[in-house]
């Protein structure tokens, strides 16, 4: 199981903490795209039973209890988007849980919006889902993606991801992934960023545009792809 507690002498061999680990990361990150896909039976099987849901929405906290219940609760949400395009989806393990991280774009009657939602996700034993704690940012308005301007922007949630950890590589792999004229756009915790990022960018034969503060502390950068 991802993340259990270590102790000066893991009894676990590395390959089986490691084999944990990346499966809880795995089942979180499918469960995210069974969401993005309003697929009710995948998001059902990856549940335990007698899962345990709690949220933080906009209007108020919630929860509920029940693999059934706690599946409803995501088509509630996205069921009724005609479009919905996955954005970012980043699972990794945080302690003795899984940090479940996924941003959306969403086409509804009444035009687009983004979401993104962070989840903390416990596993039991036989691998299936059997807590989740969520916080949502809501249905946030957005223009039409695809209308006007041939630019496109990506987004890139590094998480804590520095560039000790790999930062820069990842950098590197993002922006010449995109076609020359696009947008980068790097969300990261990582002050350091601040600092490295950019030189690297404009090493690089890209454009800068912003090196800016988020809302909840966070920082974005946001880098034309030039070559």
């Amino acid at each position: 199981m991802a993340g259990e507690a270590r102790n000066s002498v893991d009894a676990r061999s590395p390959s089986a903490a490691t084999i944990g680990t990346h499966t809880s990361s795995a089942t979180a990150e499918s469960f995210a795209r069974a969401v993005a896909a309003r697929d009710y039976i995948k998001m059902f099987s990856a549940l335990a039973r007698d899962a345990r849901f709690r949220y933080l929405i906009p209007p108020g906290p919630g929860h509920t209890i029940g693999a059934a219940d706690m599946a409803a609760k995501f088509l509630e949400w996205f069921g009724d988007a005609d479009v919905l395009r996955i954005e970012s989806i980043e699972a990794q393990p945080l302690a003795d849980r899984t940090s479940l991280r996924y941003g959306f774009l969403v086409h509804e009657r009444d035009g687009w919006k983004q979401v993104q939602q962070q989840l903390f996700v416990d596993m039991d034993e036989e691998g299936l889902i059997s807590a989740v704690d969520l916080l949502c940012s809501g249905f946030r308005p957005v223009e039409d993606p695809d209308a006007t301007s041939s630019e496109r922007m990506h987004r890139f949630d590094a998480g804590a991801l520095g560039c000790a950890d790999g930062l820069a590589q990842e950098f590197r792999r993002r922006v010449l992934a995109i076609p020359v004229g696009d947008v980068l756009l790097v969300e990261t915790s990582d002050p350091a960023a601040k600092e490295d990022l950019p030189p690297l960018a404009r090493m690089m034969g890209h454009t800068v545009r912003a090196v800016e503060p988020s809302g909840d502390g966070r920082l974005l950068i946001t880098v034309e792809r030039g070559r």
